[in-house]
């Protein structure tokens, strides 16, 4: 028999292994326990004028938490109005449009959210409005983080869930290792501890739904709870389907079946895994790793339990060690599979660097001590077992179980450690007014985005599929980027990936022209580097644009000198020049309506109206140098496949009155 666990053992360890090499050569796992990335307006920033919706985006889908959501306090201590708060980016990114003008002060944001481990994730930020960037540093309530909400709450129904589930499953595990073995004369069968248990775990899972319902507040999900949020999205979802696992576990046993309750509760297990923190890690290993380890937990603990109130009912009569021998046996396997599972899980969540340095890797050093010493407890019972019955050092290993399962508990609560370097998982929205500027470095194309604190760099290999994932697949680009402020200052930037080609910086303008320099690269293409202009701050002028149209139509004939290239090498060649009317032209332009997603006017240094367009969509920046009419003189226009300059010549207005005196004196000289 020994021999048989031996060799079940053995084989479940090699799997365990293949399952690691499986994980070593995996897809780059996402972020767990959702994080607030980004917002628009910025957080800690400031807009010049007031923003028409708020946005949330986060590292991982989230579900809207009911009317608690989304709120905005004014700087009066009043609430802005705001819409319905809807999805997007897959539920990675929340946004409500504001219902009023905000006007200038600095306004805080409280949010609400439901992640997809189930628990109810809550902060605040702040942004100004307005030229009262300084008062973010004075003003009272600075930016708090974010936490769980109801997170006592959450870790209480949980230890109570894990260990119901103990009870539960390793109760019917006990009683099929006792069932073949007579009771002792004058003795009995203890009480089945499974139906309290199935009523116990019954009781959390409904009290964690309640607590989705309620944005973290039992008496919010009594009183009003939100509805939305339970059947709207996948946590919810997930919490409904163990309370079913529950409620089928409970109406088995009332009806007399025993063998449809281990199935009910595995279903518990398996939604417990879904929601767990591995499970944002890896969406296949994660929830596997964490379902055997939590079955093989409980099964652990609630036959142990069996296995001494059947020992002491026994009186630890031969029967009774007989029982516990087997236990021994299968609890040999279920060390290893826990040990190994909860490894894996750990790997998942952090390196073993962060195991001192962070909050849930310190919560984790805890729990892994008391396994360690349950280990050494369960190693100095089984040795006894030949002389005497271990009860005492068996039940001190089933309190540390359980104090185990009270620290597993505290973790799922306890946010993992997060790369503030890795990539994300789609651009950030421009936070407040932006400028879109272009470049080209040999043969990629560049389209930066400059809002408030940020900028967001595209890249572009030539032929490259512009559909929404953002490229062609499997390319890999590599940025590097270095501002250089108005005073002359340079410095690197640090980037993070935003998705295929696309980078993301943090930076902070300065007032006037900041030189952005961007050193491109993409796999099979010739890269190299280009210097893009940033004029702070942004000034929309989205009327200019109009003016532009109309003045440019209303041109009859006019010369243009165009240059097009998809290298830098080709820009040295000779422009094509063509004789074109205004409205030919400016039918041809992205922007012939007189409407463009970005738009900022600037001066440049030799004293020009530039008028910078941006369409972030198609990666299309455009720069028109402006004369006193609002026409046209020089356009620079970059496309992901194509360098466009253009120069302008119209003709001069004394050319026209001259050649209308000549035409009257040749017709009053015909007529003579």
């Amino acid at each position: 028999m020994c021999g048989a666990w031996a060799r079940w053992a053995a084989r479940l360890t090699a799997a365990v292994l293949l399952a690691v090499a499986g994980l070593l050569t995996g897809p780059a796992p996402a972020q767990a326990h959702a994080v607030l990335l980004f917002a628009s307006p910025a957080i800690e920033g400031a807009v010049p004028t007031a923003p028409k919706d708020i946005a949330l985006v986060f590292d991982e889908p989230v579900q809207p938490s009911g009317a608690k959501a989304l709120r905005v306090a004014a700087p009066g201590g009043g609430s802005v109005p705001l819409g319905a708060v809807a999805r997007s980016e897959g539920g990675k990114q929340l946004t409500a449009p504001v219902r009023s003008v905000m006007g200038p002060g600095v306004y805080t944001v409280a949010w609400q959210a439901v992640a997809e481990d189930g628990d109810v994730m809550s902060g605040t930020y702040r942004f100004a409005v307005g030229s009262v960037t300084a008062e973010l540093g004075s003003a009272s309530g600075a930016s708090g983080g974010q936490q769980v909400s109801g997170a006592p709450a959450t870790a209480v129904l949980r230890w109570v869930l894990y260990a119901a589930l103990a009870l539960a499953l390793g109760g019917l595990v006990g009683e099929r290792l006792a069932s073949r073995q007579r009771a002792p004369e004058g003795t009995g069968r203890p009480r089945s501890w499974v139906l309290p248990g199935v009523v116990a775990g019954l009781g959390a899972s409904l009290g964690l739904t309640v607590l989705i319902a309620g944005g973290g507040s039992l008496v919010e999900g009594v009183v009003s709870p939100s509805g939305a949020a339970v059947f709207d999205g996948r946590p919810g979802i997930l919490a409904l389907v163990g309370v079913a696992g529950w409620l089928g576990a409970l109406i088995a046993l009332r009806l007399g079946q025993r063998r449809p309750v281990a199935g009910a509760l595995c279903a518990v297990a398996v939604a417990e895994g879904l929601r767990a923190h591995p499970a944002a890690e890896s969406a296949v290993w994660g929830p596997v790793l964490t379902t055997v380890h939590l079955v093989a937990a409980a099964v652990w603990i609630g036959a142990l339990v069996h296995v001494l109130r059947l020992g002491r009912a026994w009186r630890w009569a031969p029967p009774a060690r007989s029982v516990l021998r087997r236990y021994a046996r299968l609890a040999l396997v279920l060390v290893i599979v826990v040990l190994l599972t909860g490894t894996l899980s750990g790997l998942l969540l952090l390196s073993w660097s962060e195991l001192w340095d962070t909050s849930f890797g310190k919560v984790l050093v805890v729990k892994l001590s008391l396994v360690g010493a349950v280990c050494a407890l369960a190693l100095a019972a089984r040795r006894r077992l030949s002389r005497s019955a271990p009860h005492l050092l068996a039940r001190v290993e089933a309190s540390a179980l359980v104090a185990v399962l009270g620290v597993t508990a505290l973790l799922g609560v306890t946010q993992p450690p997060r790369d503030a370097n890795a990539a994300l998982p789609f651009a950030p929205p421009p936070s407040g007014n932006a400028i879109n500027v272009g470049g080209r470095a040999d043969q990629i194309g560049i389209a930066a985005t400059a809002s408030a604190g940020q900028v967001v760099v595209r890249l572009t290999a030539p032929d490259t599929d512009l559909s929404d994932n953002g490229g062609e697949a499997g390319l890999s680009y590599e940025a590097g980027l270095t501002l250089t402020t108005p005073s002359g200052r340079s410095r690197s930037l640090a980037t993070r990936g935003c998705g295929e080609g696309c980078f993301y910086a943090p930076v902070t303008w300065r007032k006037g022209l900041n030189l952005l320099t961007v050193k491109a690269g993409a796999e099979g293409w010739g890269g190299g580097q280009d210097t893009l202009r940033v004029v702070w701050p942004v000034r929309p002028d989205a009327k200019l644009l109009q003016r532009v149209v109309k003045a440019m139509r209303a041109v009859d004939t006019f010369t243009l000198h165009e240059l097009v290239a998809s290298d830098i090498a080709r820009t040295q060649v000779a422009p094509t020049k063509l004789e074109v009317t205004g409205k030919q032209f400016i039918d041809s332009e992205p922007y012939a309506k007189g409407q463009a997603p970005l738009s900022s006017r600037f001066t440049d240094a030799e004293g020009n109206t530039v008028l910078a367009l941006g369409f972030p969509g198609e990666r299309l920046a455009l720069e028109l140098t402006l004369d006193d009419q609002d026409r046209v003189v020089r356009e620079t226009l970059v496309a992901p496949n194509h360098f466009i300059r253009r120069t302008f010549t119209y003709p001069e207005p004394e050319d026209h009155e001259s050649d209308g005196h000549d035409h009257a004196e040749d017709a009053a000289s015909g007529g003579r």
